[in-house]
């Protein structure tokens, strides 16, 4: 196990963004645009909320759950899809995180990877596929609209009983993963499960990525404790391995971009390599993501955990 002690982040030198353009999050990554859409009063979002993603962050409040949108008249012409996470507070959505899909271009004719909603039905501890985008994915769409999983079963299923994101990689070989031989199929090979809890759980947002058209270039999961950061479970792209961090390293809870999230209690999104490095020892190497999205997850007003997506 790792502990890393660094400095305490500042507001004054981190500028928290609304959203990421998409020279921020450039091909291959599968994410056309990543935005936060923070709830000022009751039914309303900053005027900082950028209009494109305004009708979906809307619904997603009104729905007070994860949602995924597929219609193309709510989605900007050069996105195939978004997917729309709730962050509670106290019982009330904080603020909505939009993450778009990029539609197919010159450069990158087939994007690959998957948005999914799973929620509890029936009157067992079951979560069943609400909706989800697969793109060109047809097998694994399929398999995936028949499965249900127990509560503590499968990637939505384990989320929802423990309470905390998770992050599993290598699907292929992943016992855990019970959708593994679709995803060794086609290409799948690291996912993202994010809890979604009011007063009592909702749902599951999945995130699942590609080689080949990864939607981060390092997602990991951190447990918060009164004083410290641990990671929980950790997926890496194209980082350098000095980048990387074992599960059980611990750091923090004010250090760089964790420390950003104790410091405002709420979801955090900047374009800092700095900032990120802050979590890493002071040798680690470059190059490094240049931006981050750290979402928070409580359990009621404290902070228990941050999921952190980096770019």
């Amino acid at each position: 196990m790792t502990t890393i002690t660094a400095s305490e982040p500042t507001t004054d030198t981190n500028t928290l963004r609304t959203s990421l353009p998409p020279l921020a999050v450039p091909d291959p990554c599968y994410l056309q645009g990543v935005h936060v859409c923070d709830v000022v009063a009751p039914g309303e979002f900053s005027p900082e909320t950028d209009p494109q993603v305004l009708t979906i962050a809307q619904r997603c409040l009104e729905e007070s759950d994860a949602m995924v949108v597929q219609d193309a008249a709510l989605l900007p012409s050069d996105a195939s899809s978004a997917l729309a996470i709730p962050v509670f507070f106290d019982g009330d959505v904080q603020s909505v995180i939009v993450l778009f899909s990029k539609a197919a271009t010159e450069t990158m004719s087939d994007p690959v990877g998957v948005f999914e909603v799973w929620r509890p039905v029936g009157p067992h501890d079951e979560v069943a596929l609400r909706e989800g985008y697969y793109g060109k994915l047809e097998r694994f769409q399929n398999v995936s609209s028949f499965v249900r999983f127990e509560k503590g079963n499968g990637l939505p299923g384990v989320v929802w009983d423990r309470e905390i994101a998770l992050v599993q990689d290598d699907l292929a070989n992943h016992m855990g993963f019970l959708r593994a031989a679709g995803a060794s199929a086609d290409l799948l090979n690291s996912a993202l499960g994010v809890p979604i809890f009011s007063d009592q759980f909702l749902s599951t947002a999945v995130l699942i990525q590609s080689r080949k058209t990864p939607m981060a270039r390092a997602m990991e999961v951190w447990k918060v404790n009164d004083s410290e950061c641990e990671l929980t479970s950790q997926a890496y792209g194209d980082v350098e391995k000095a980048f990387r961090l074992d599960v059980g390293t611990k750091v923090p809870t004010n250090t760089g971009i964790l420390g950003l999230v104790t410091q405002n209690q709420r979801t955090v999104l900047i374009e800092d390599m700095a900032a990120l490095l802050l979590t890493r020892p002071a040798d680690k190497a470059l190059p490094c993501p240049t931006a981050g999205l750290a979402i928070p997850f409580f359990d009621g007003t404290v902070l228990s955990s941050i999921t952190l997506l980096m770019f």
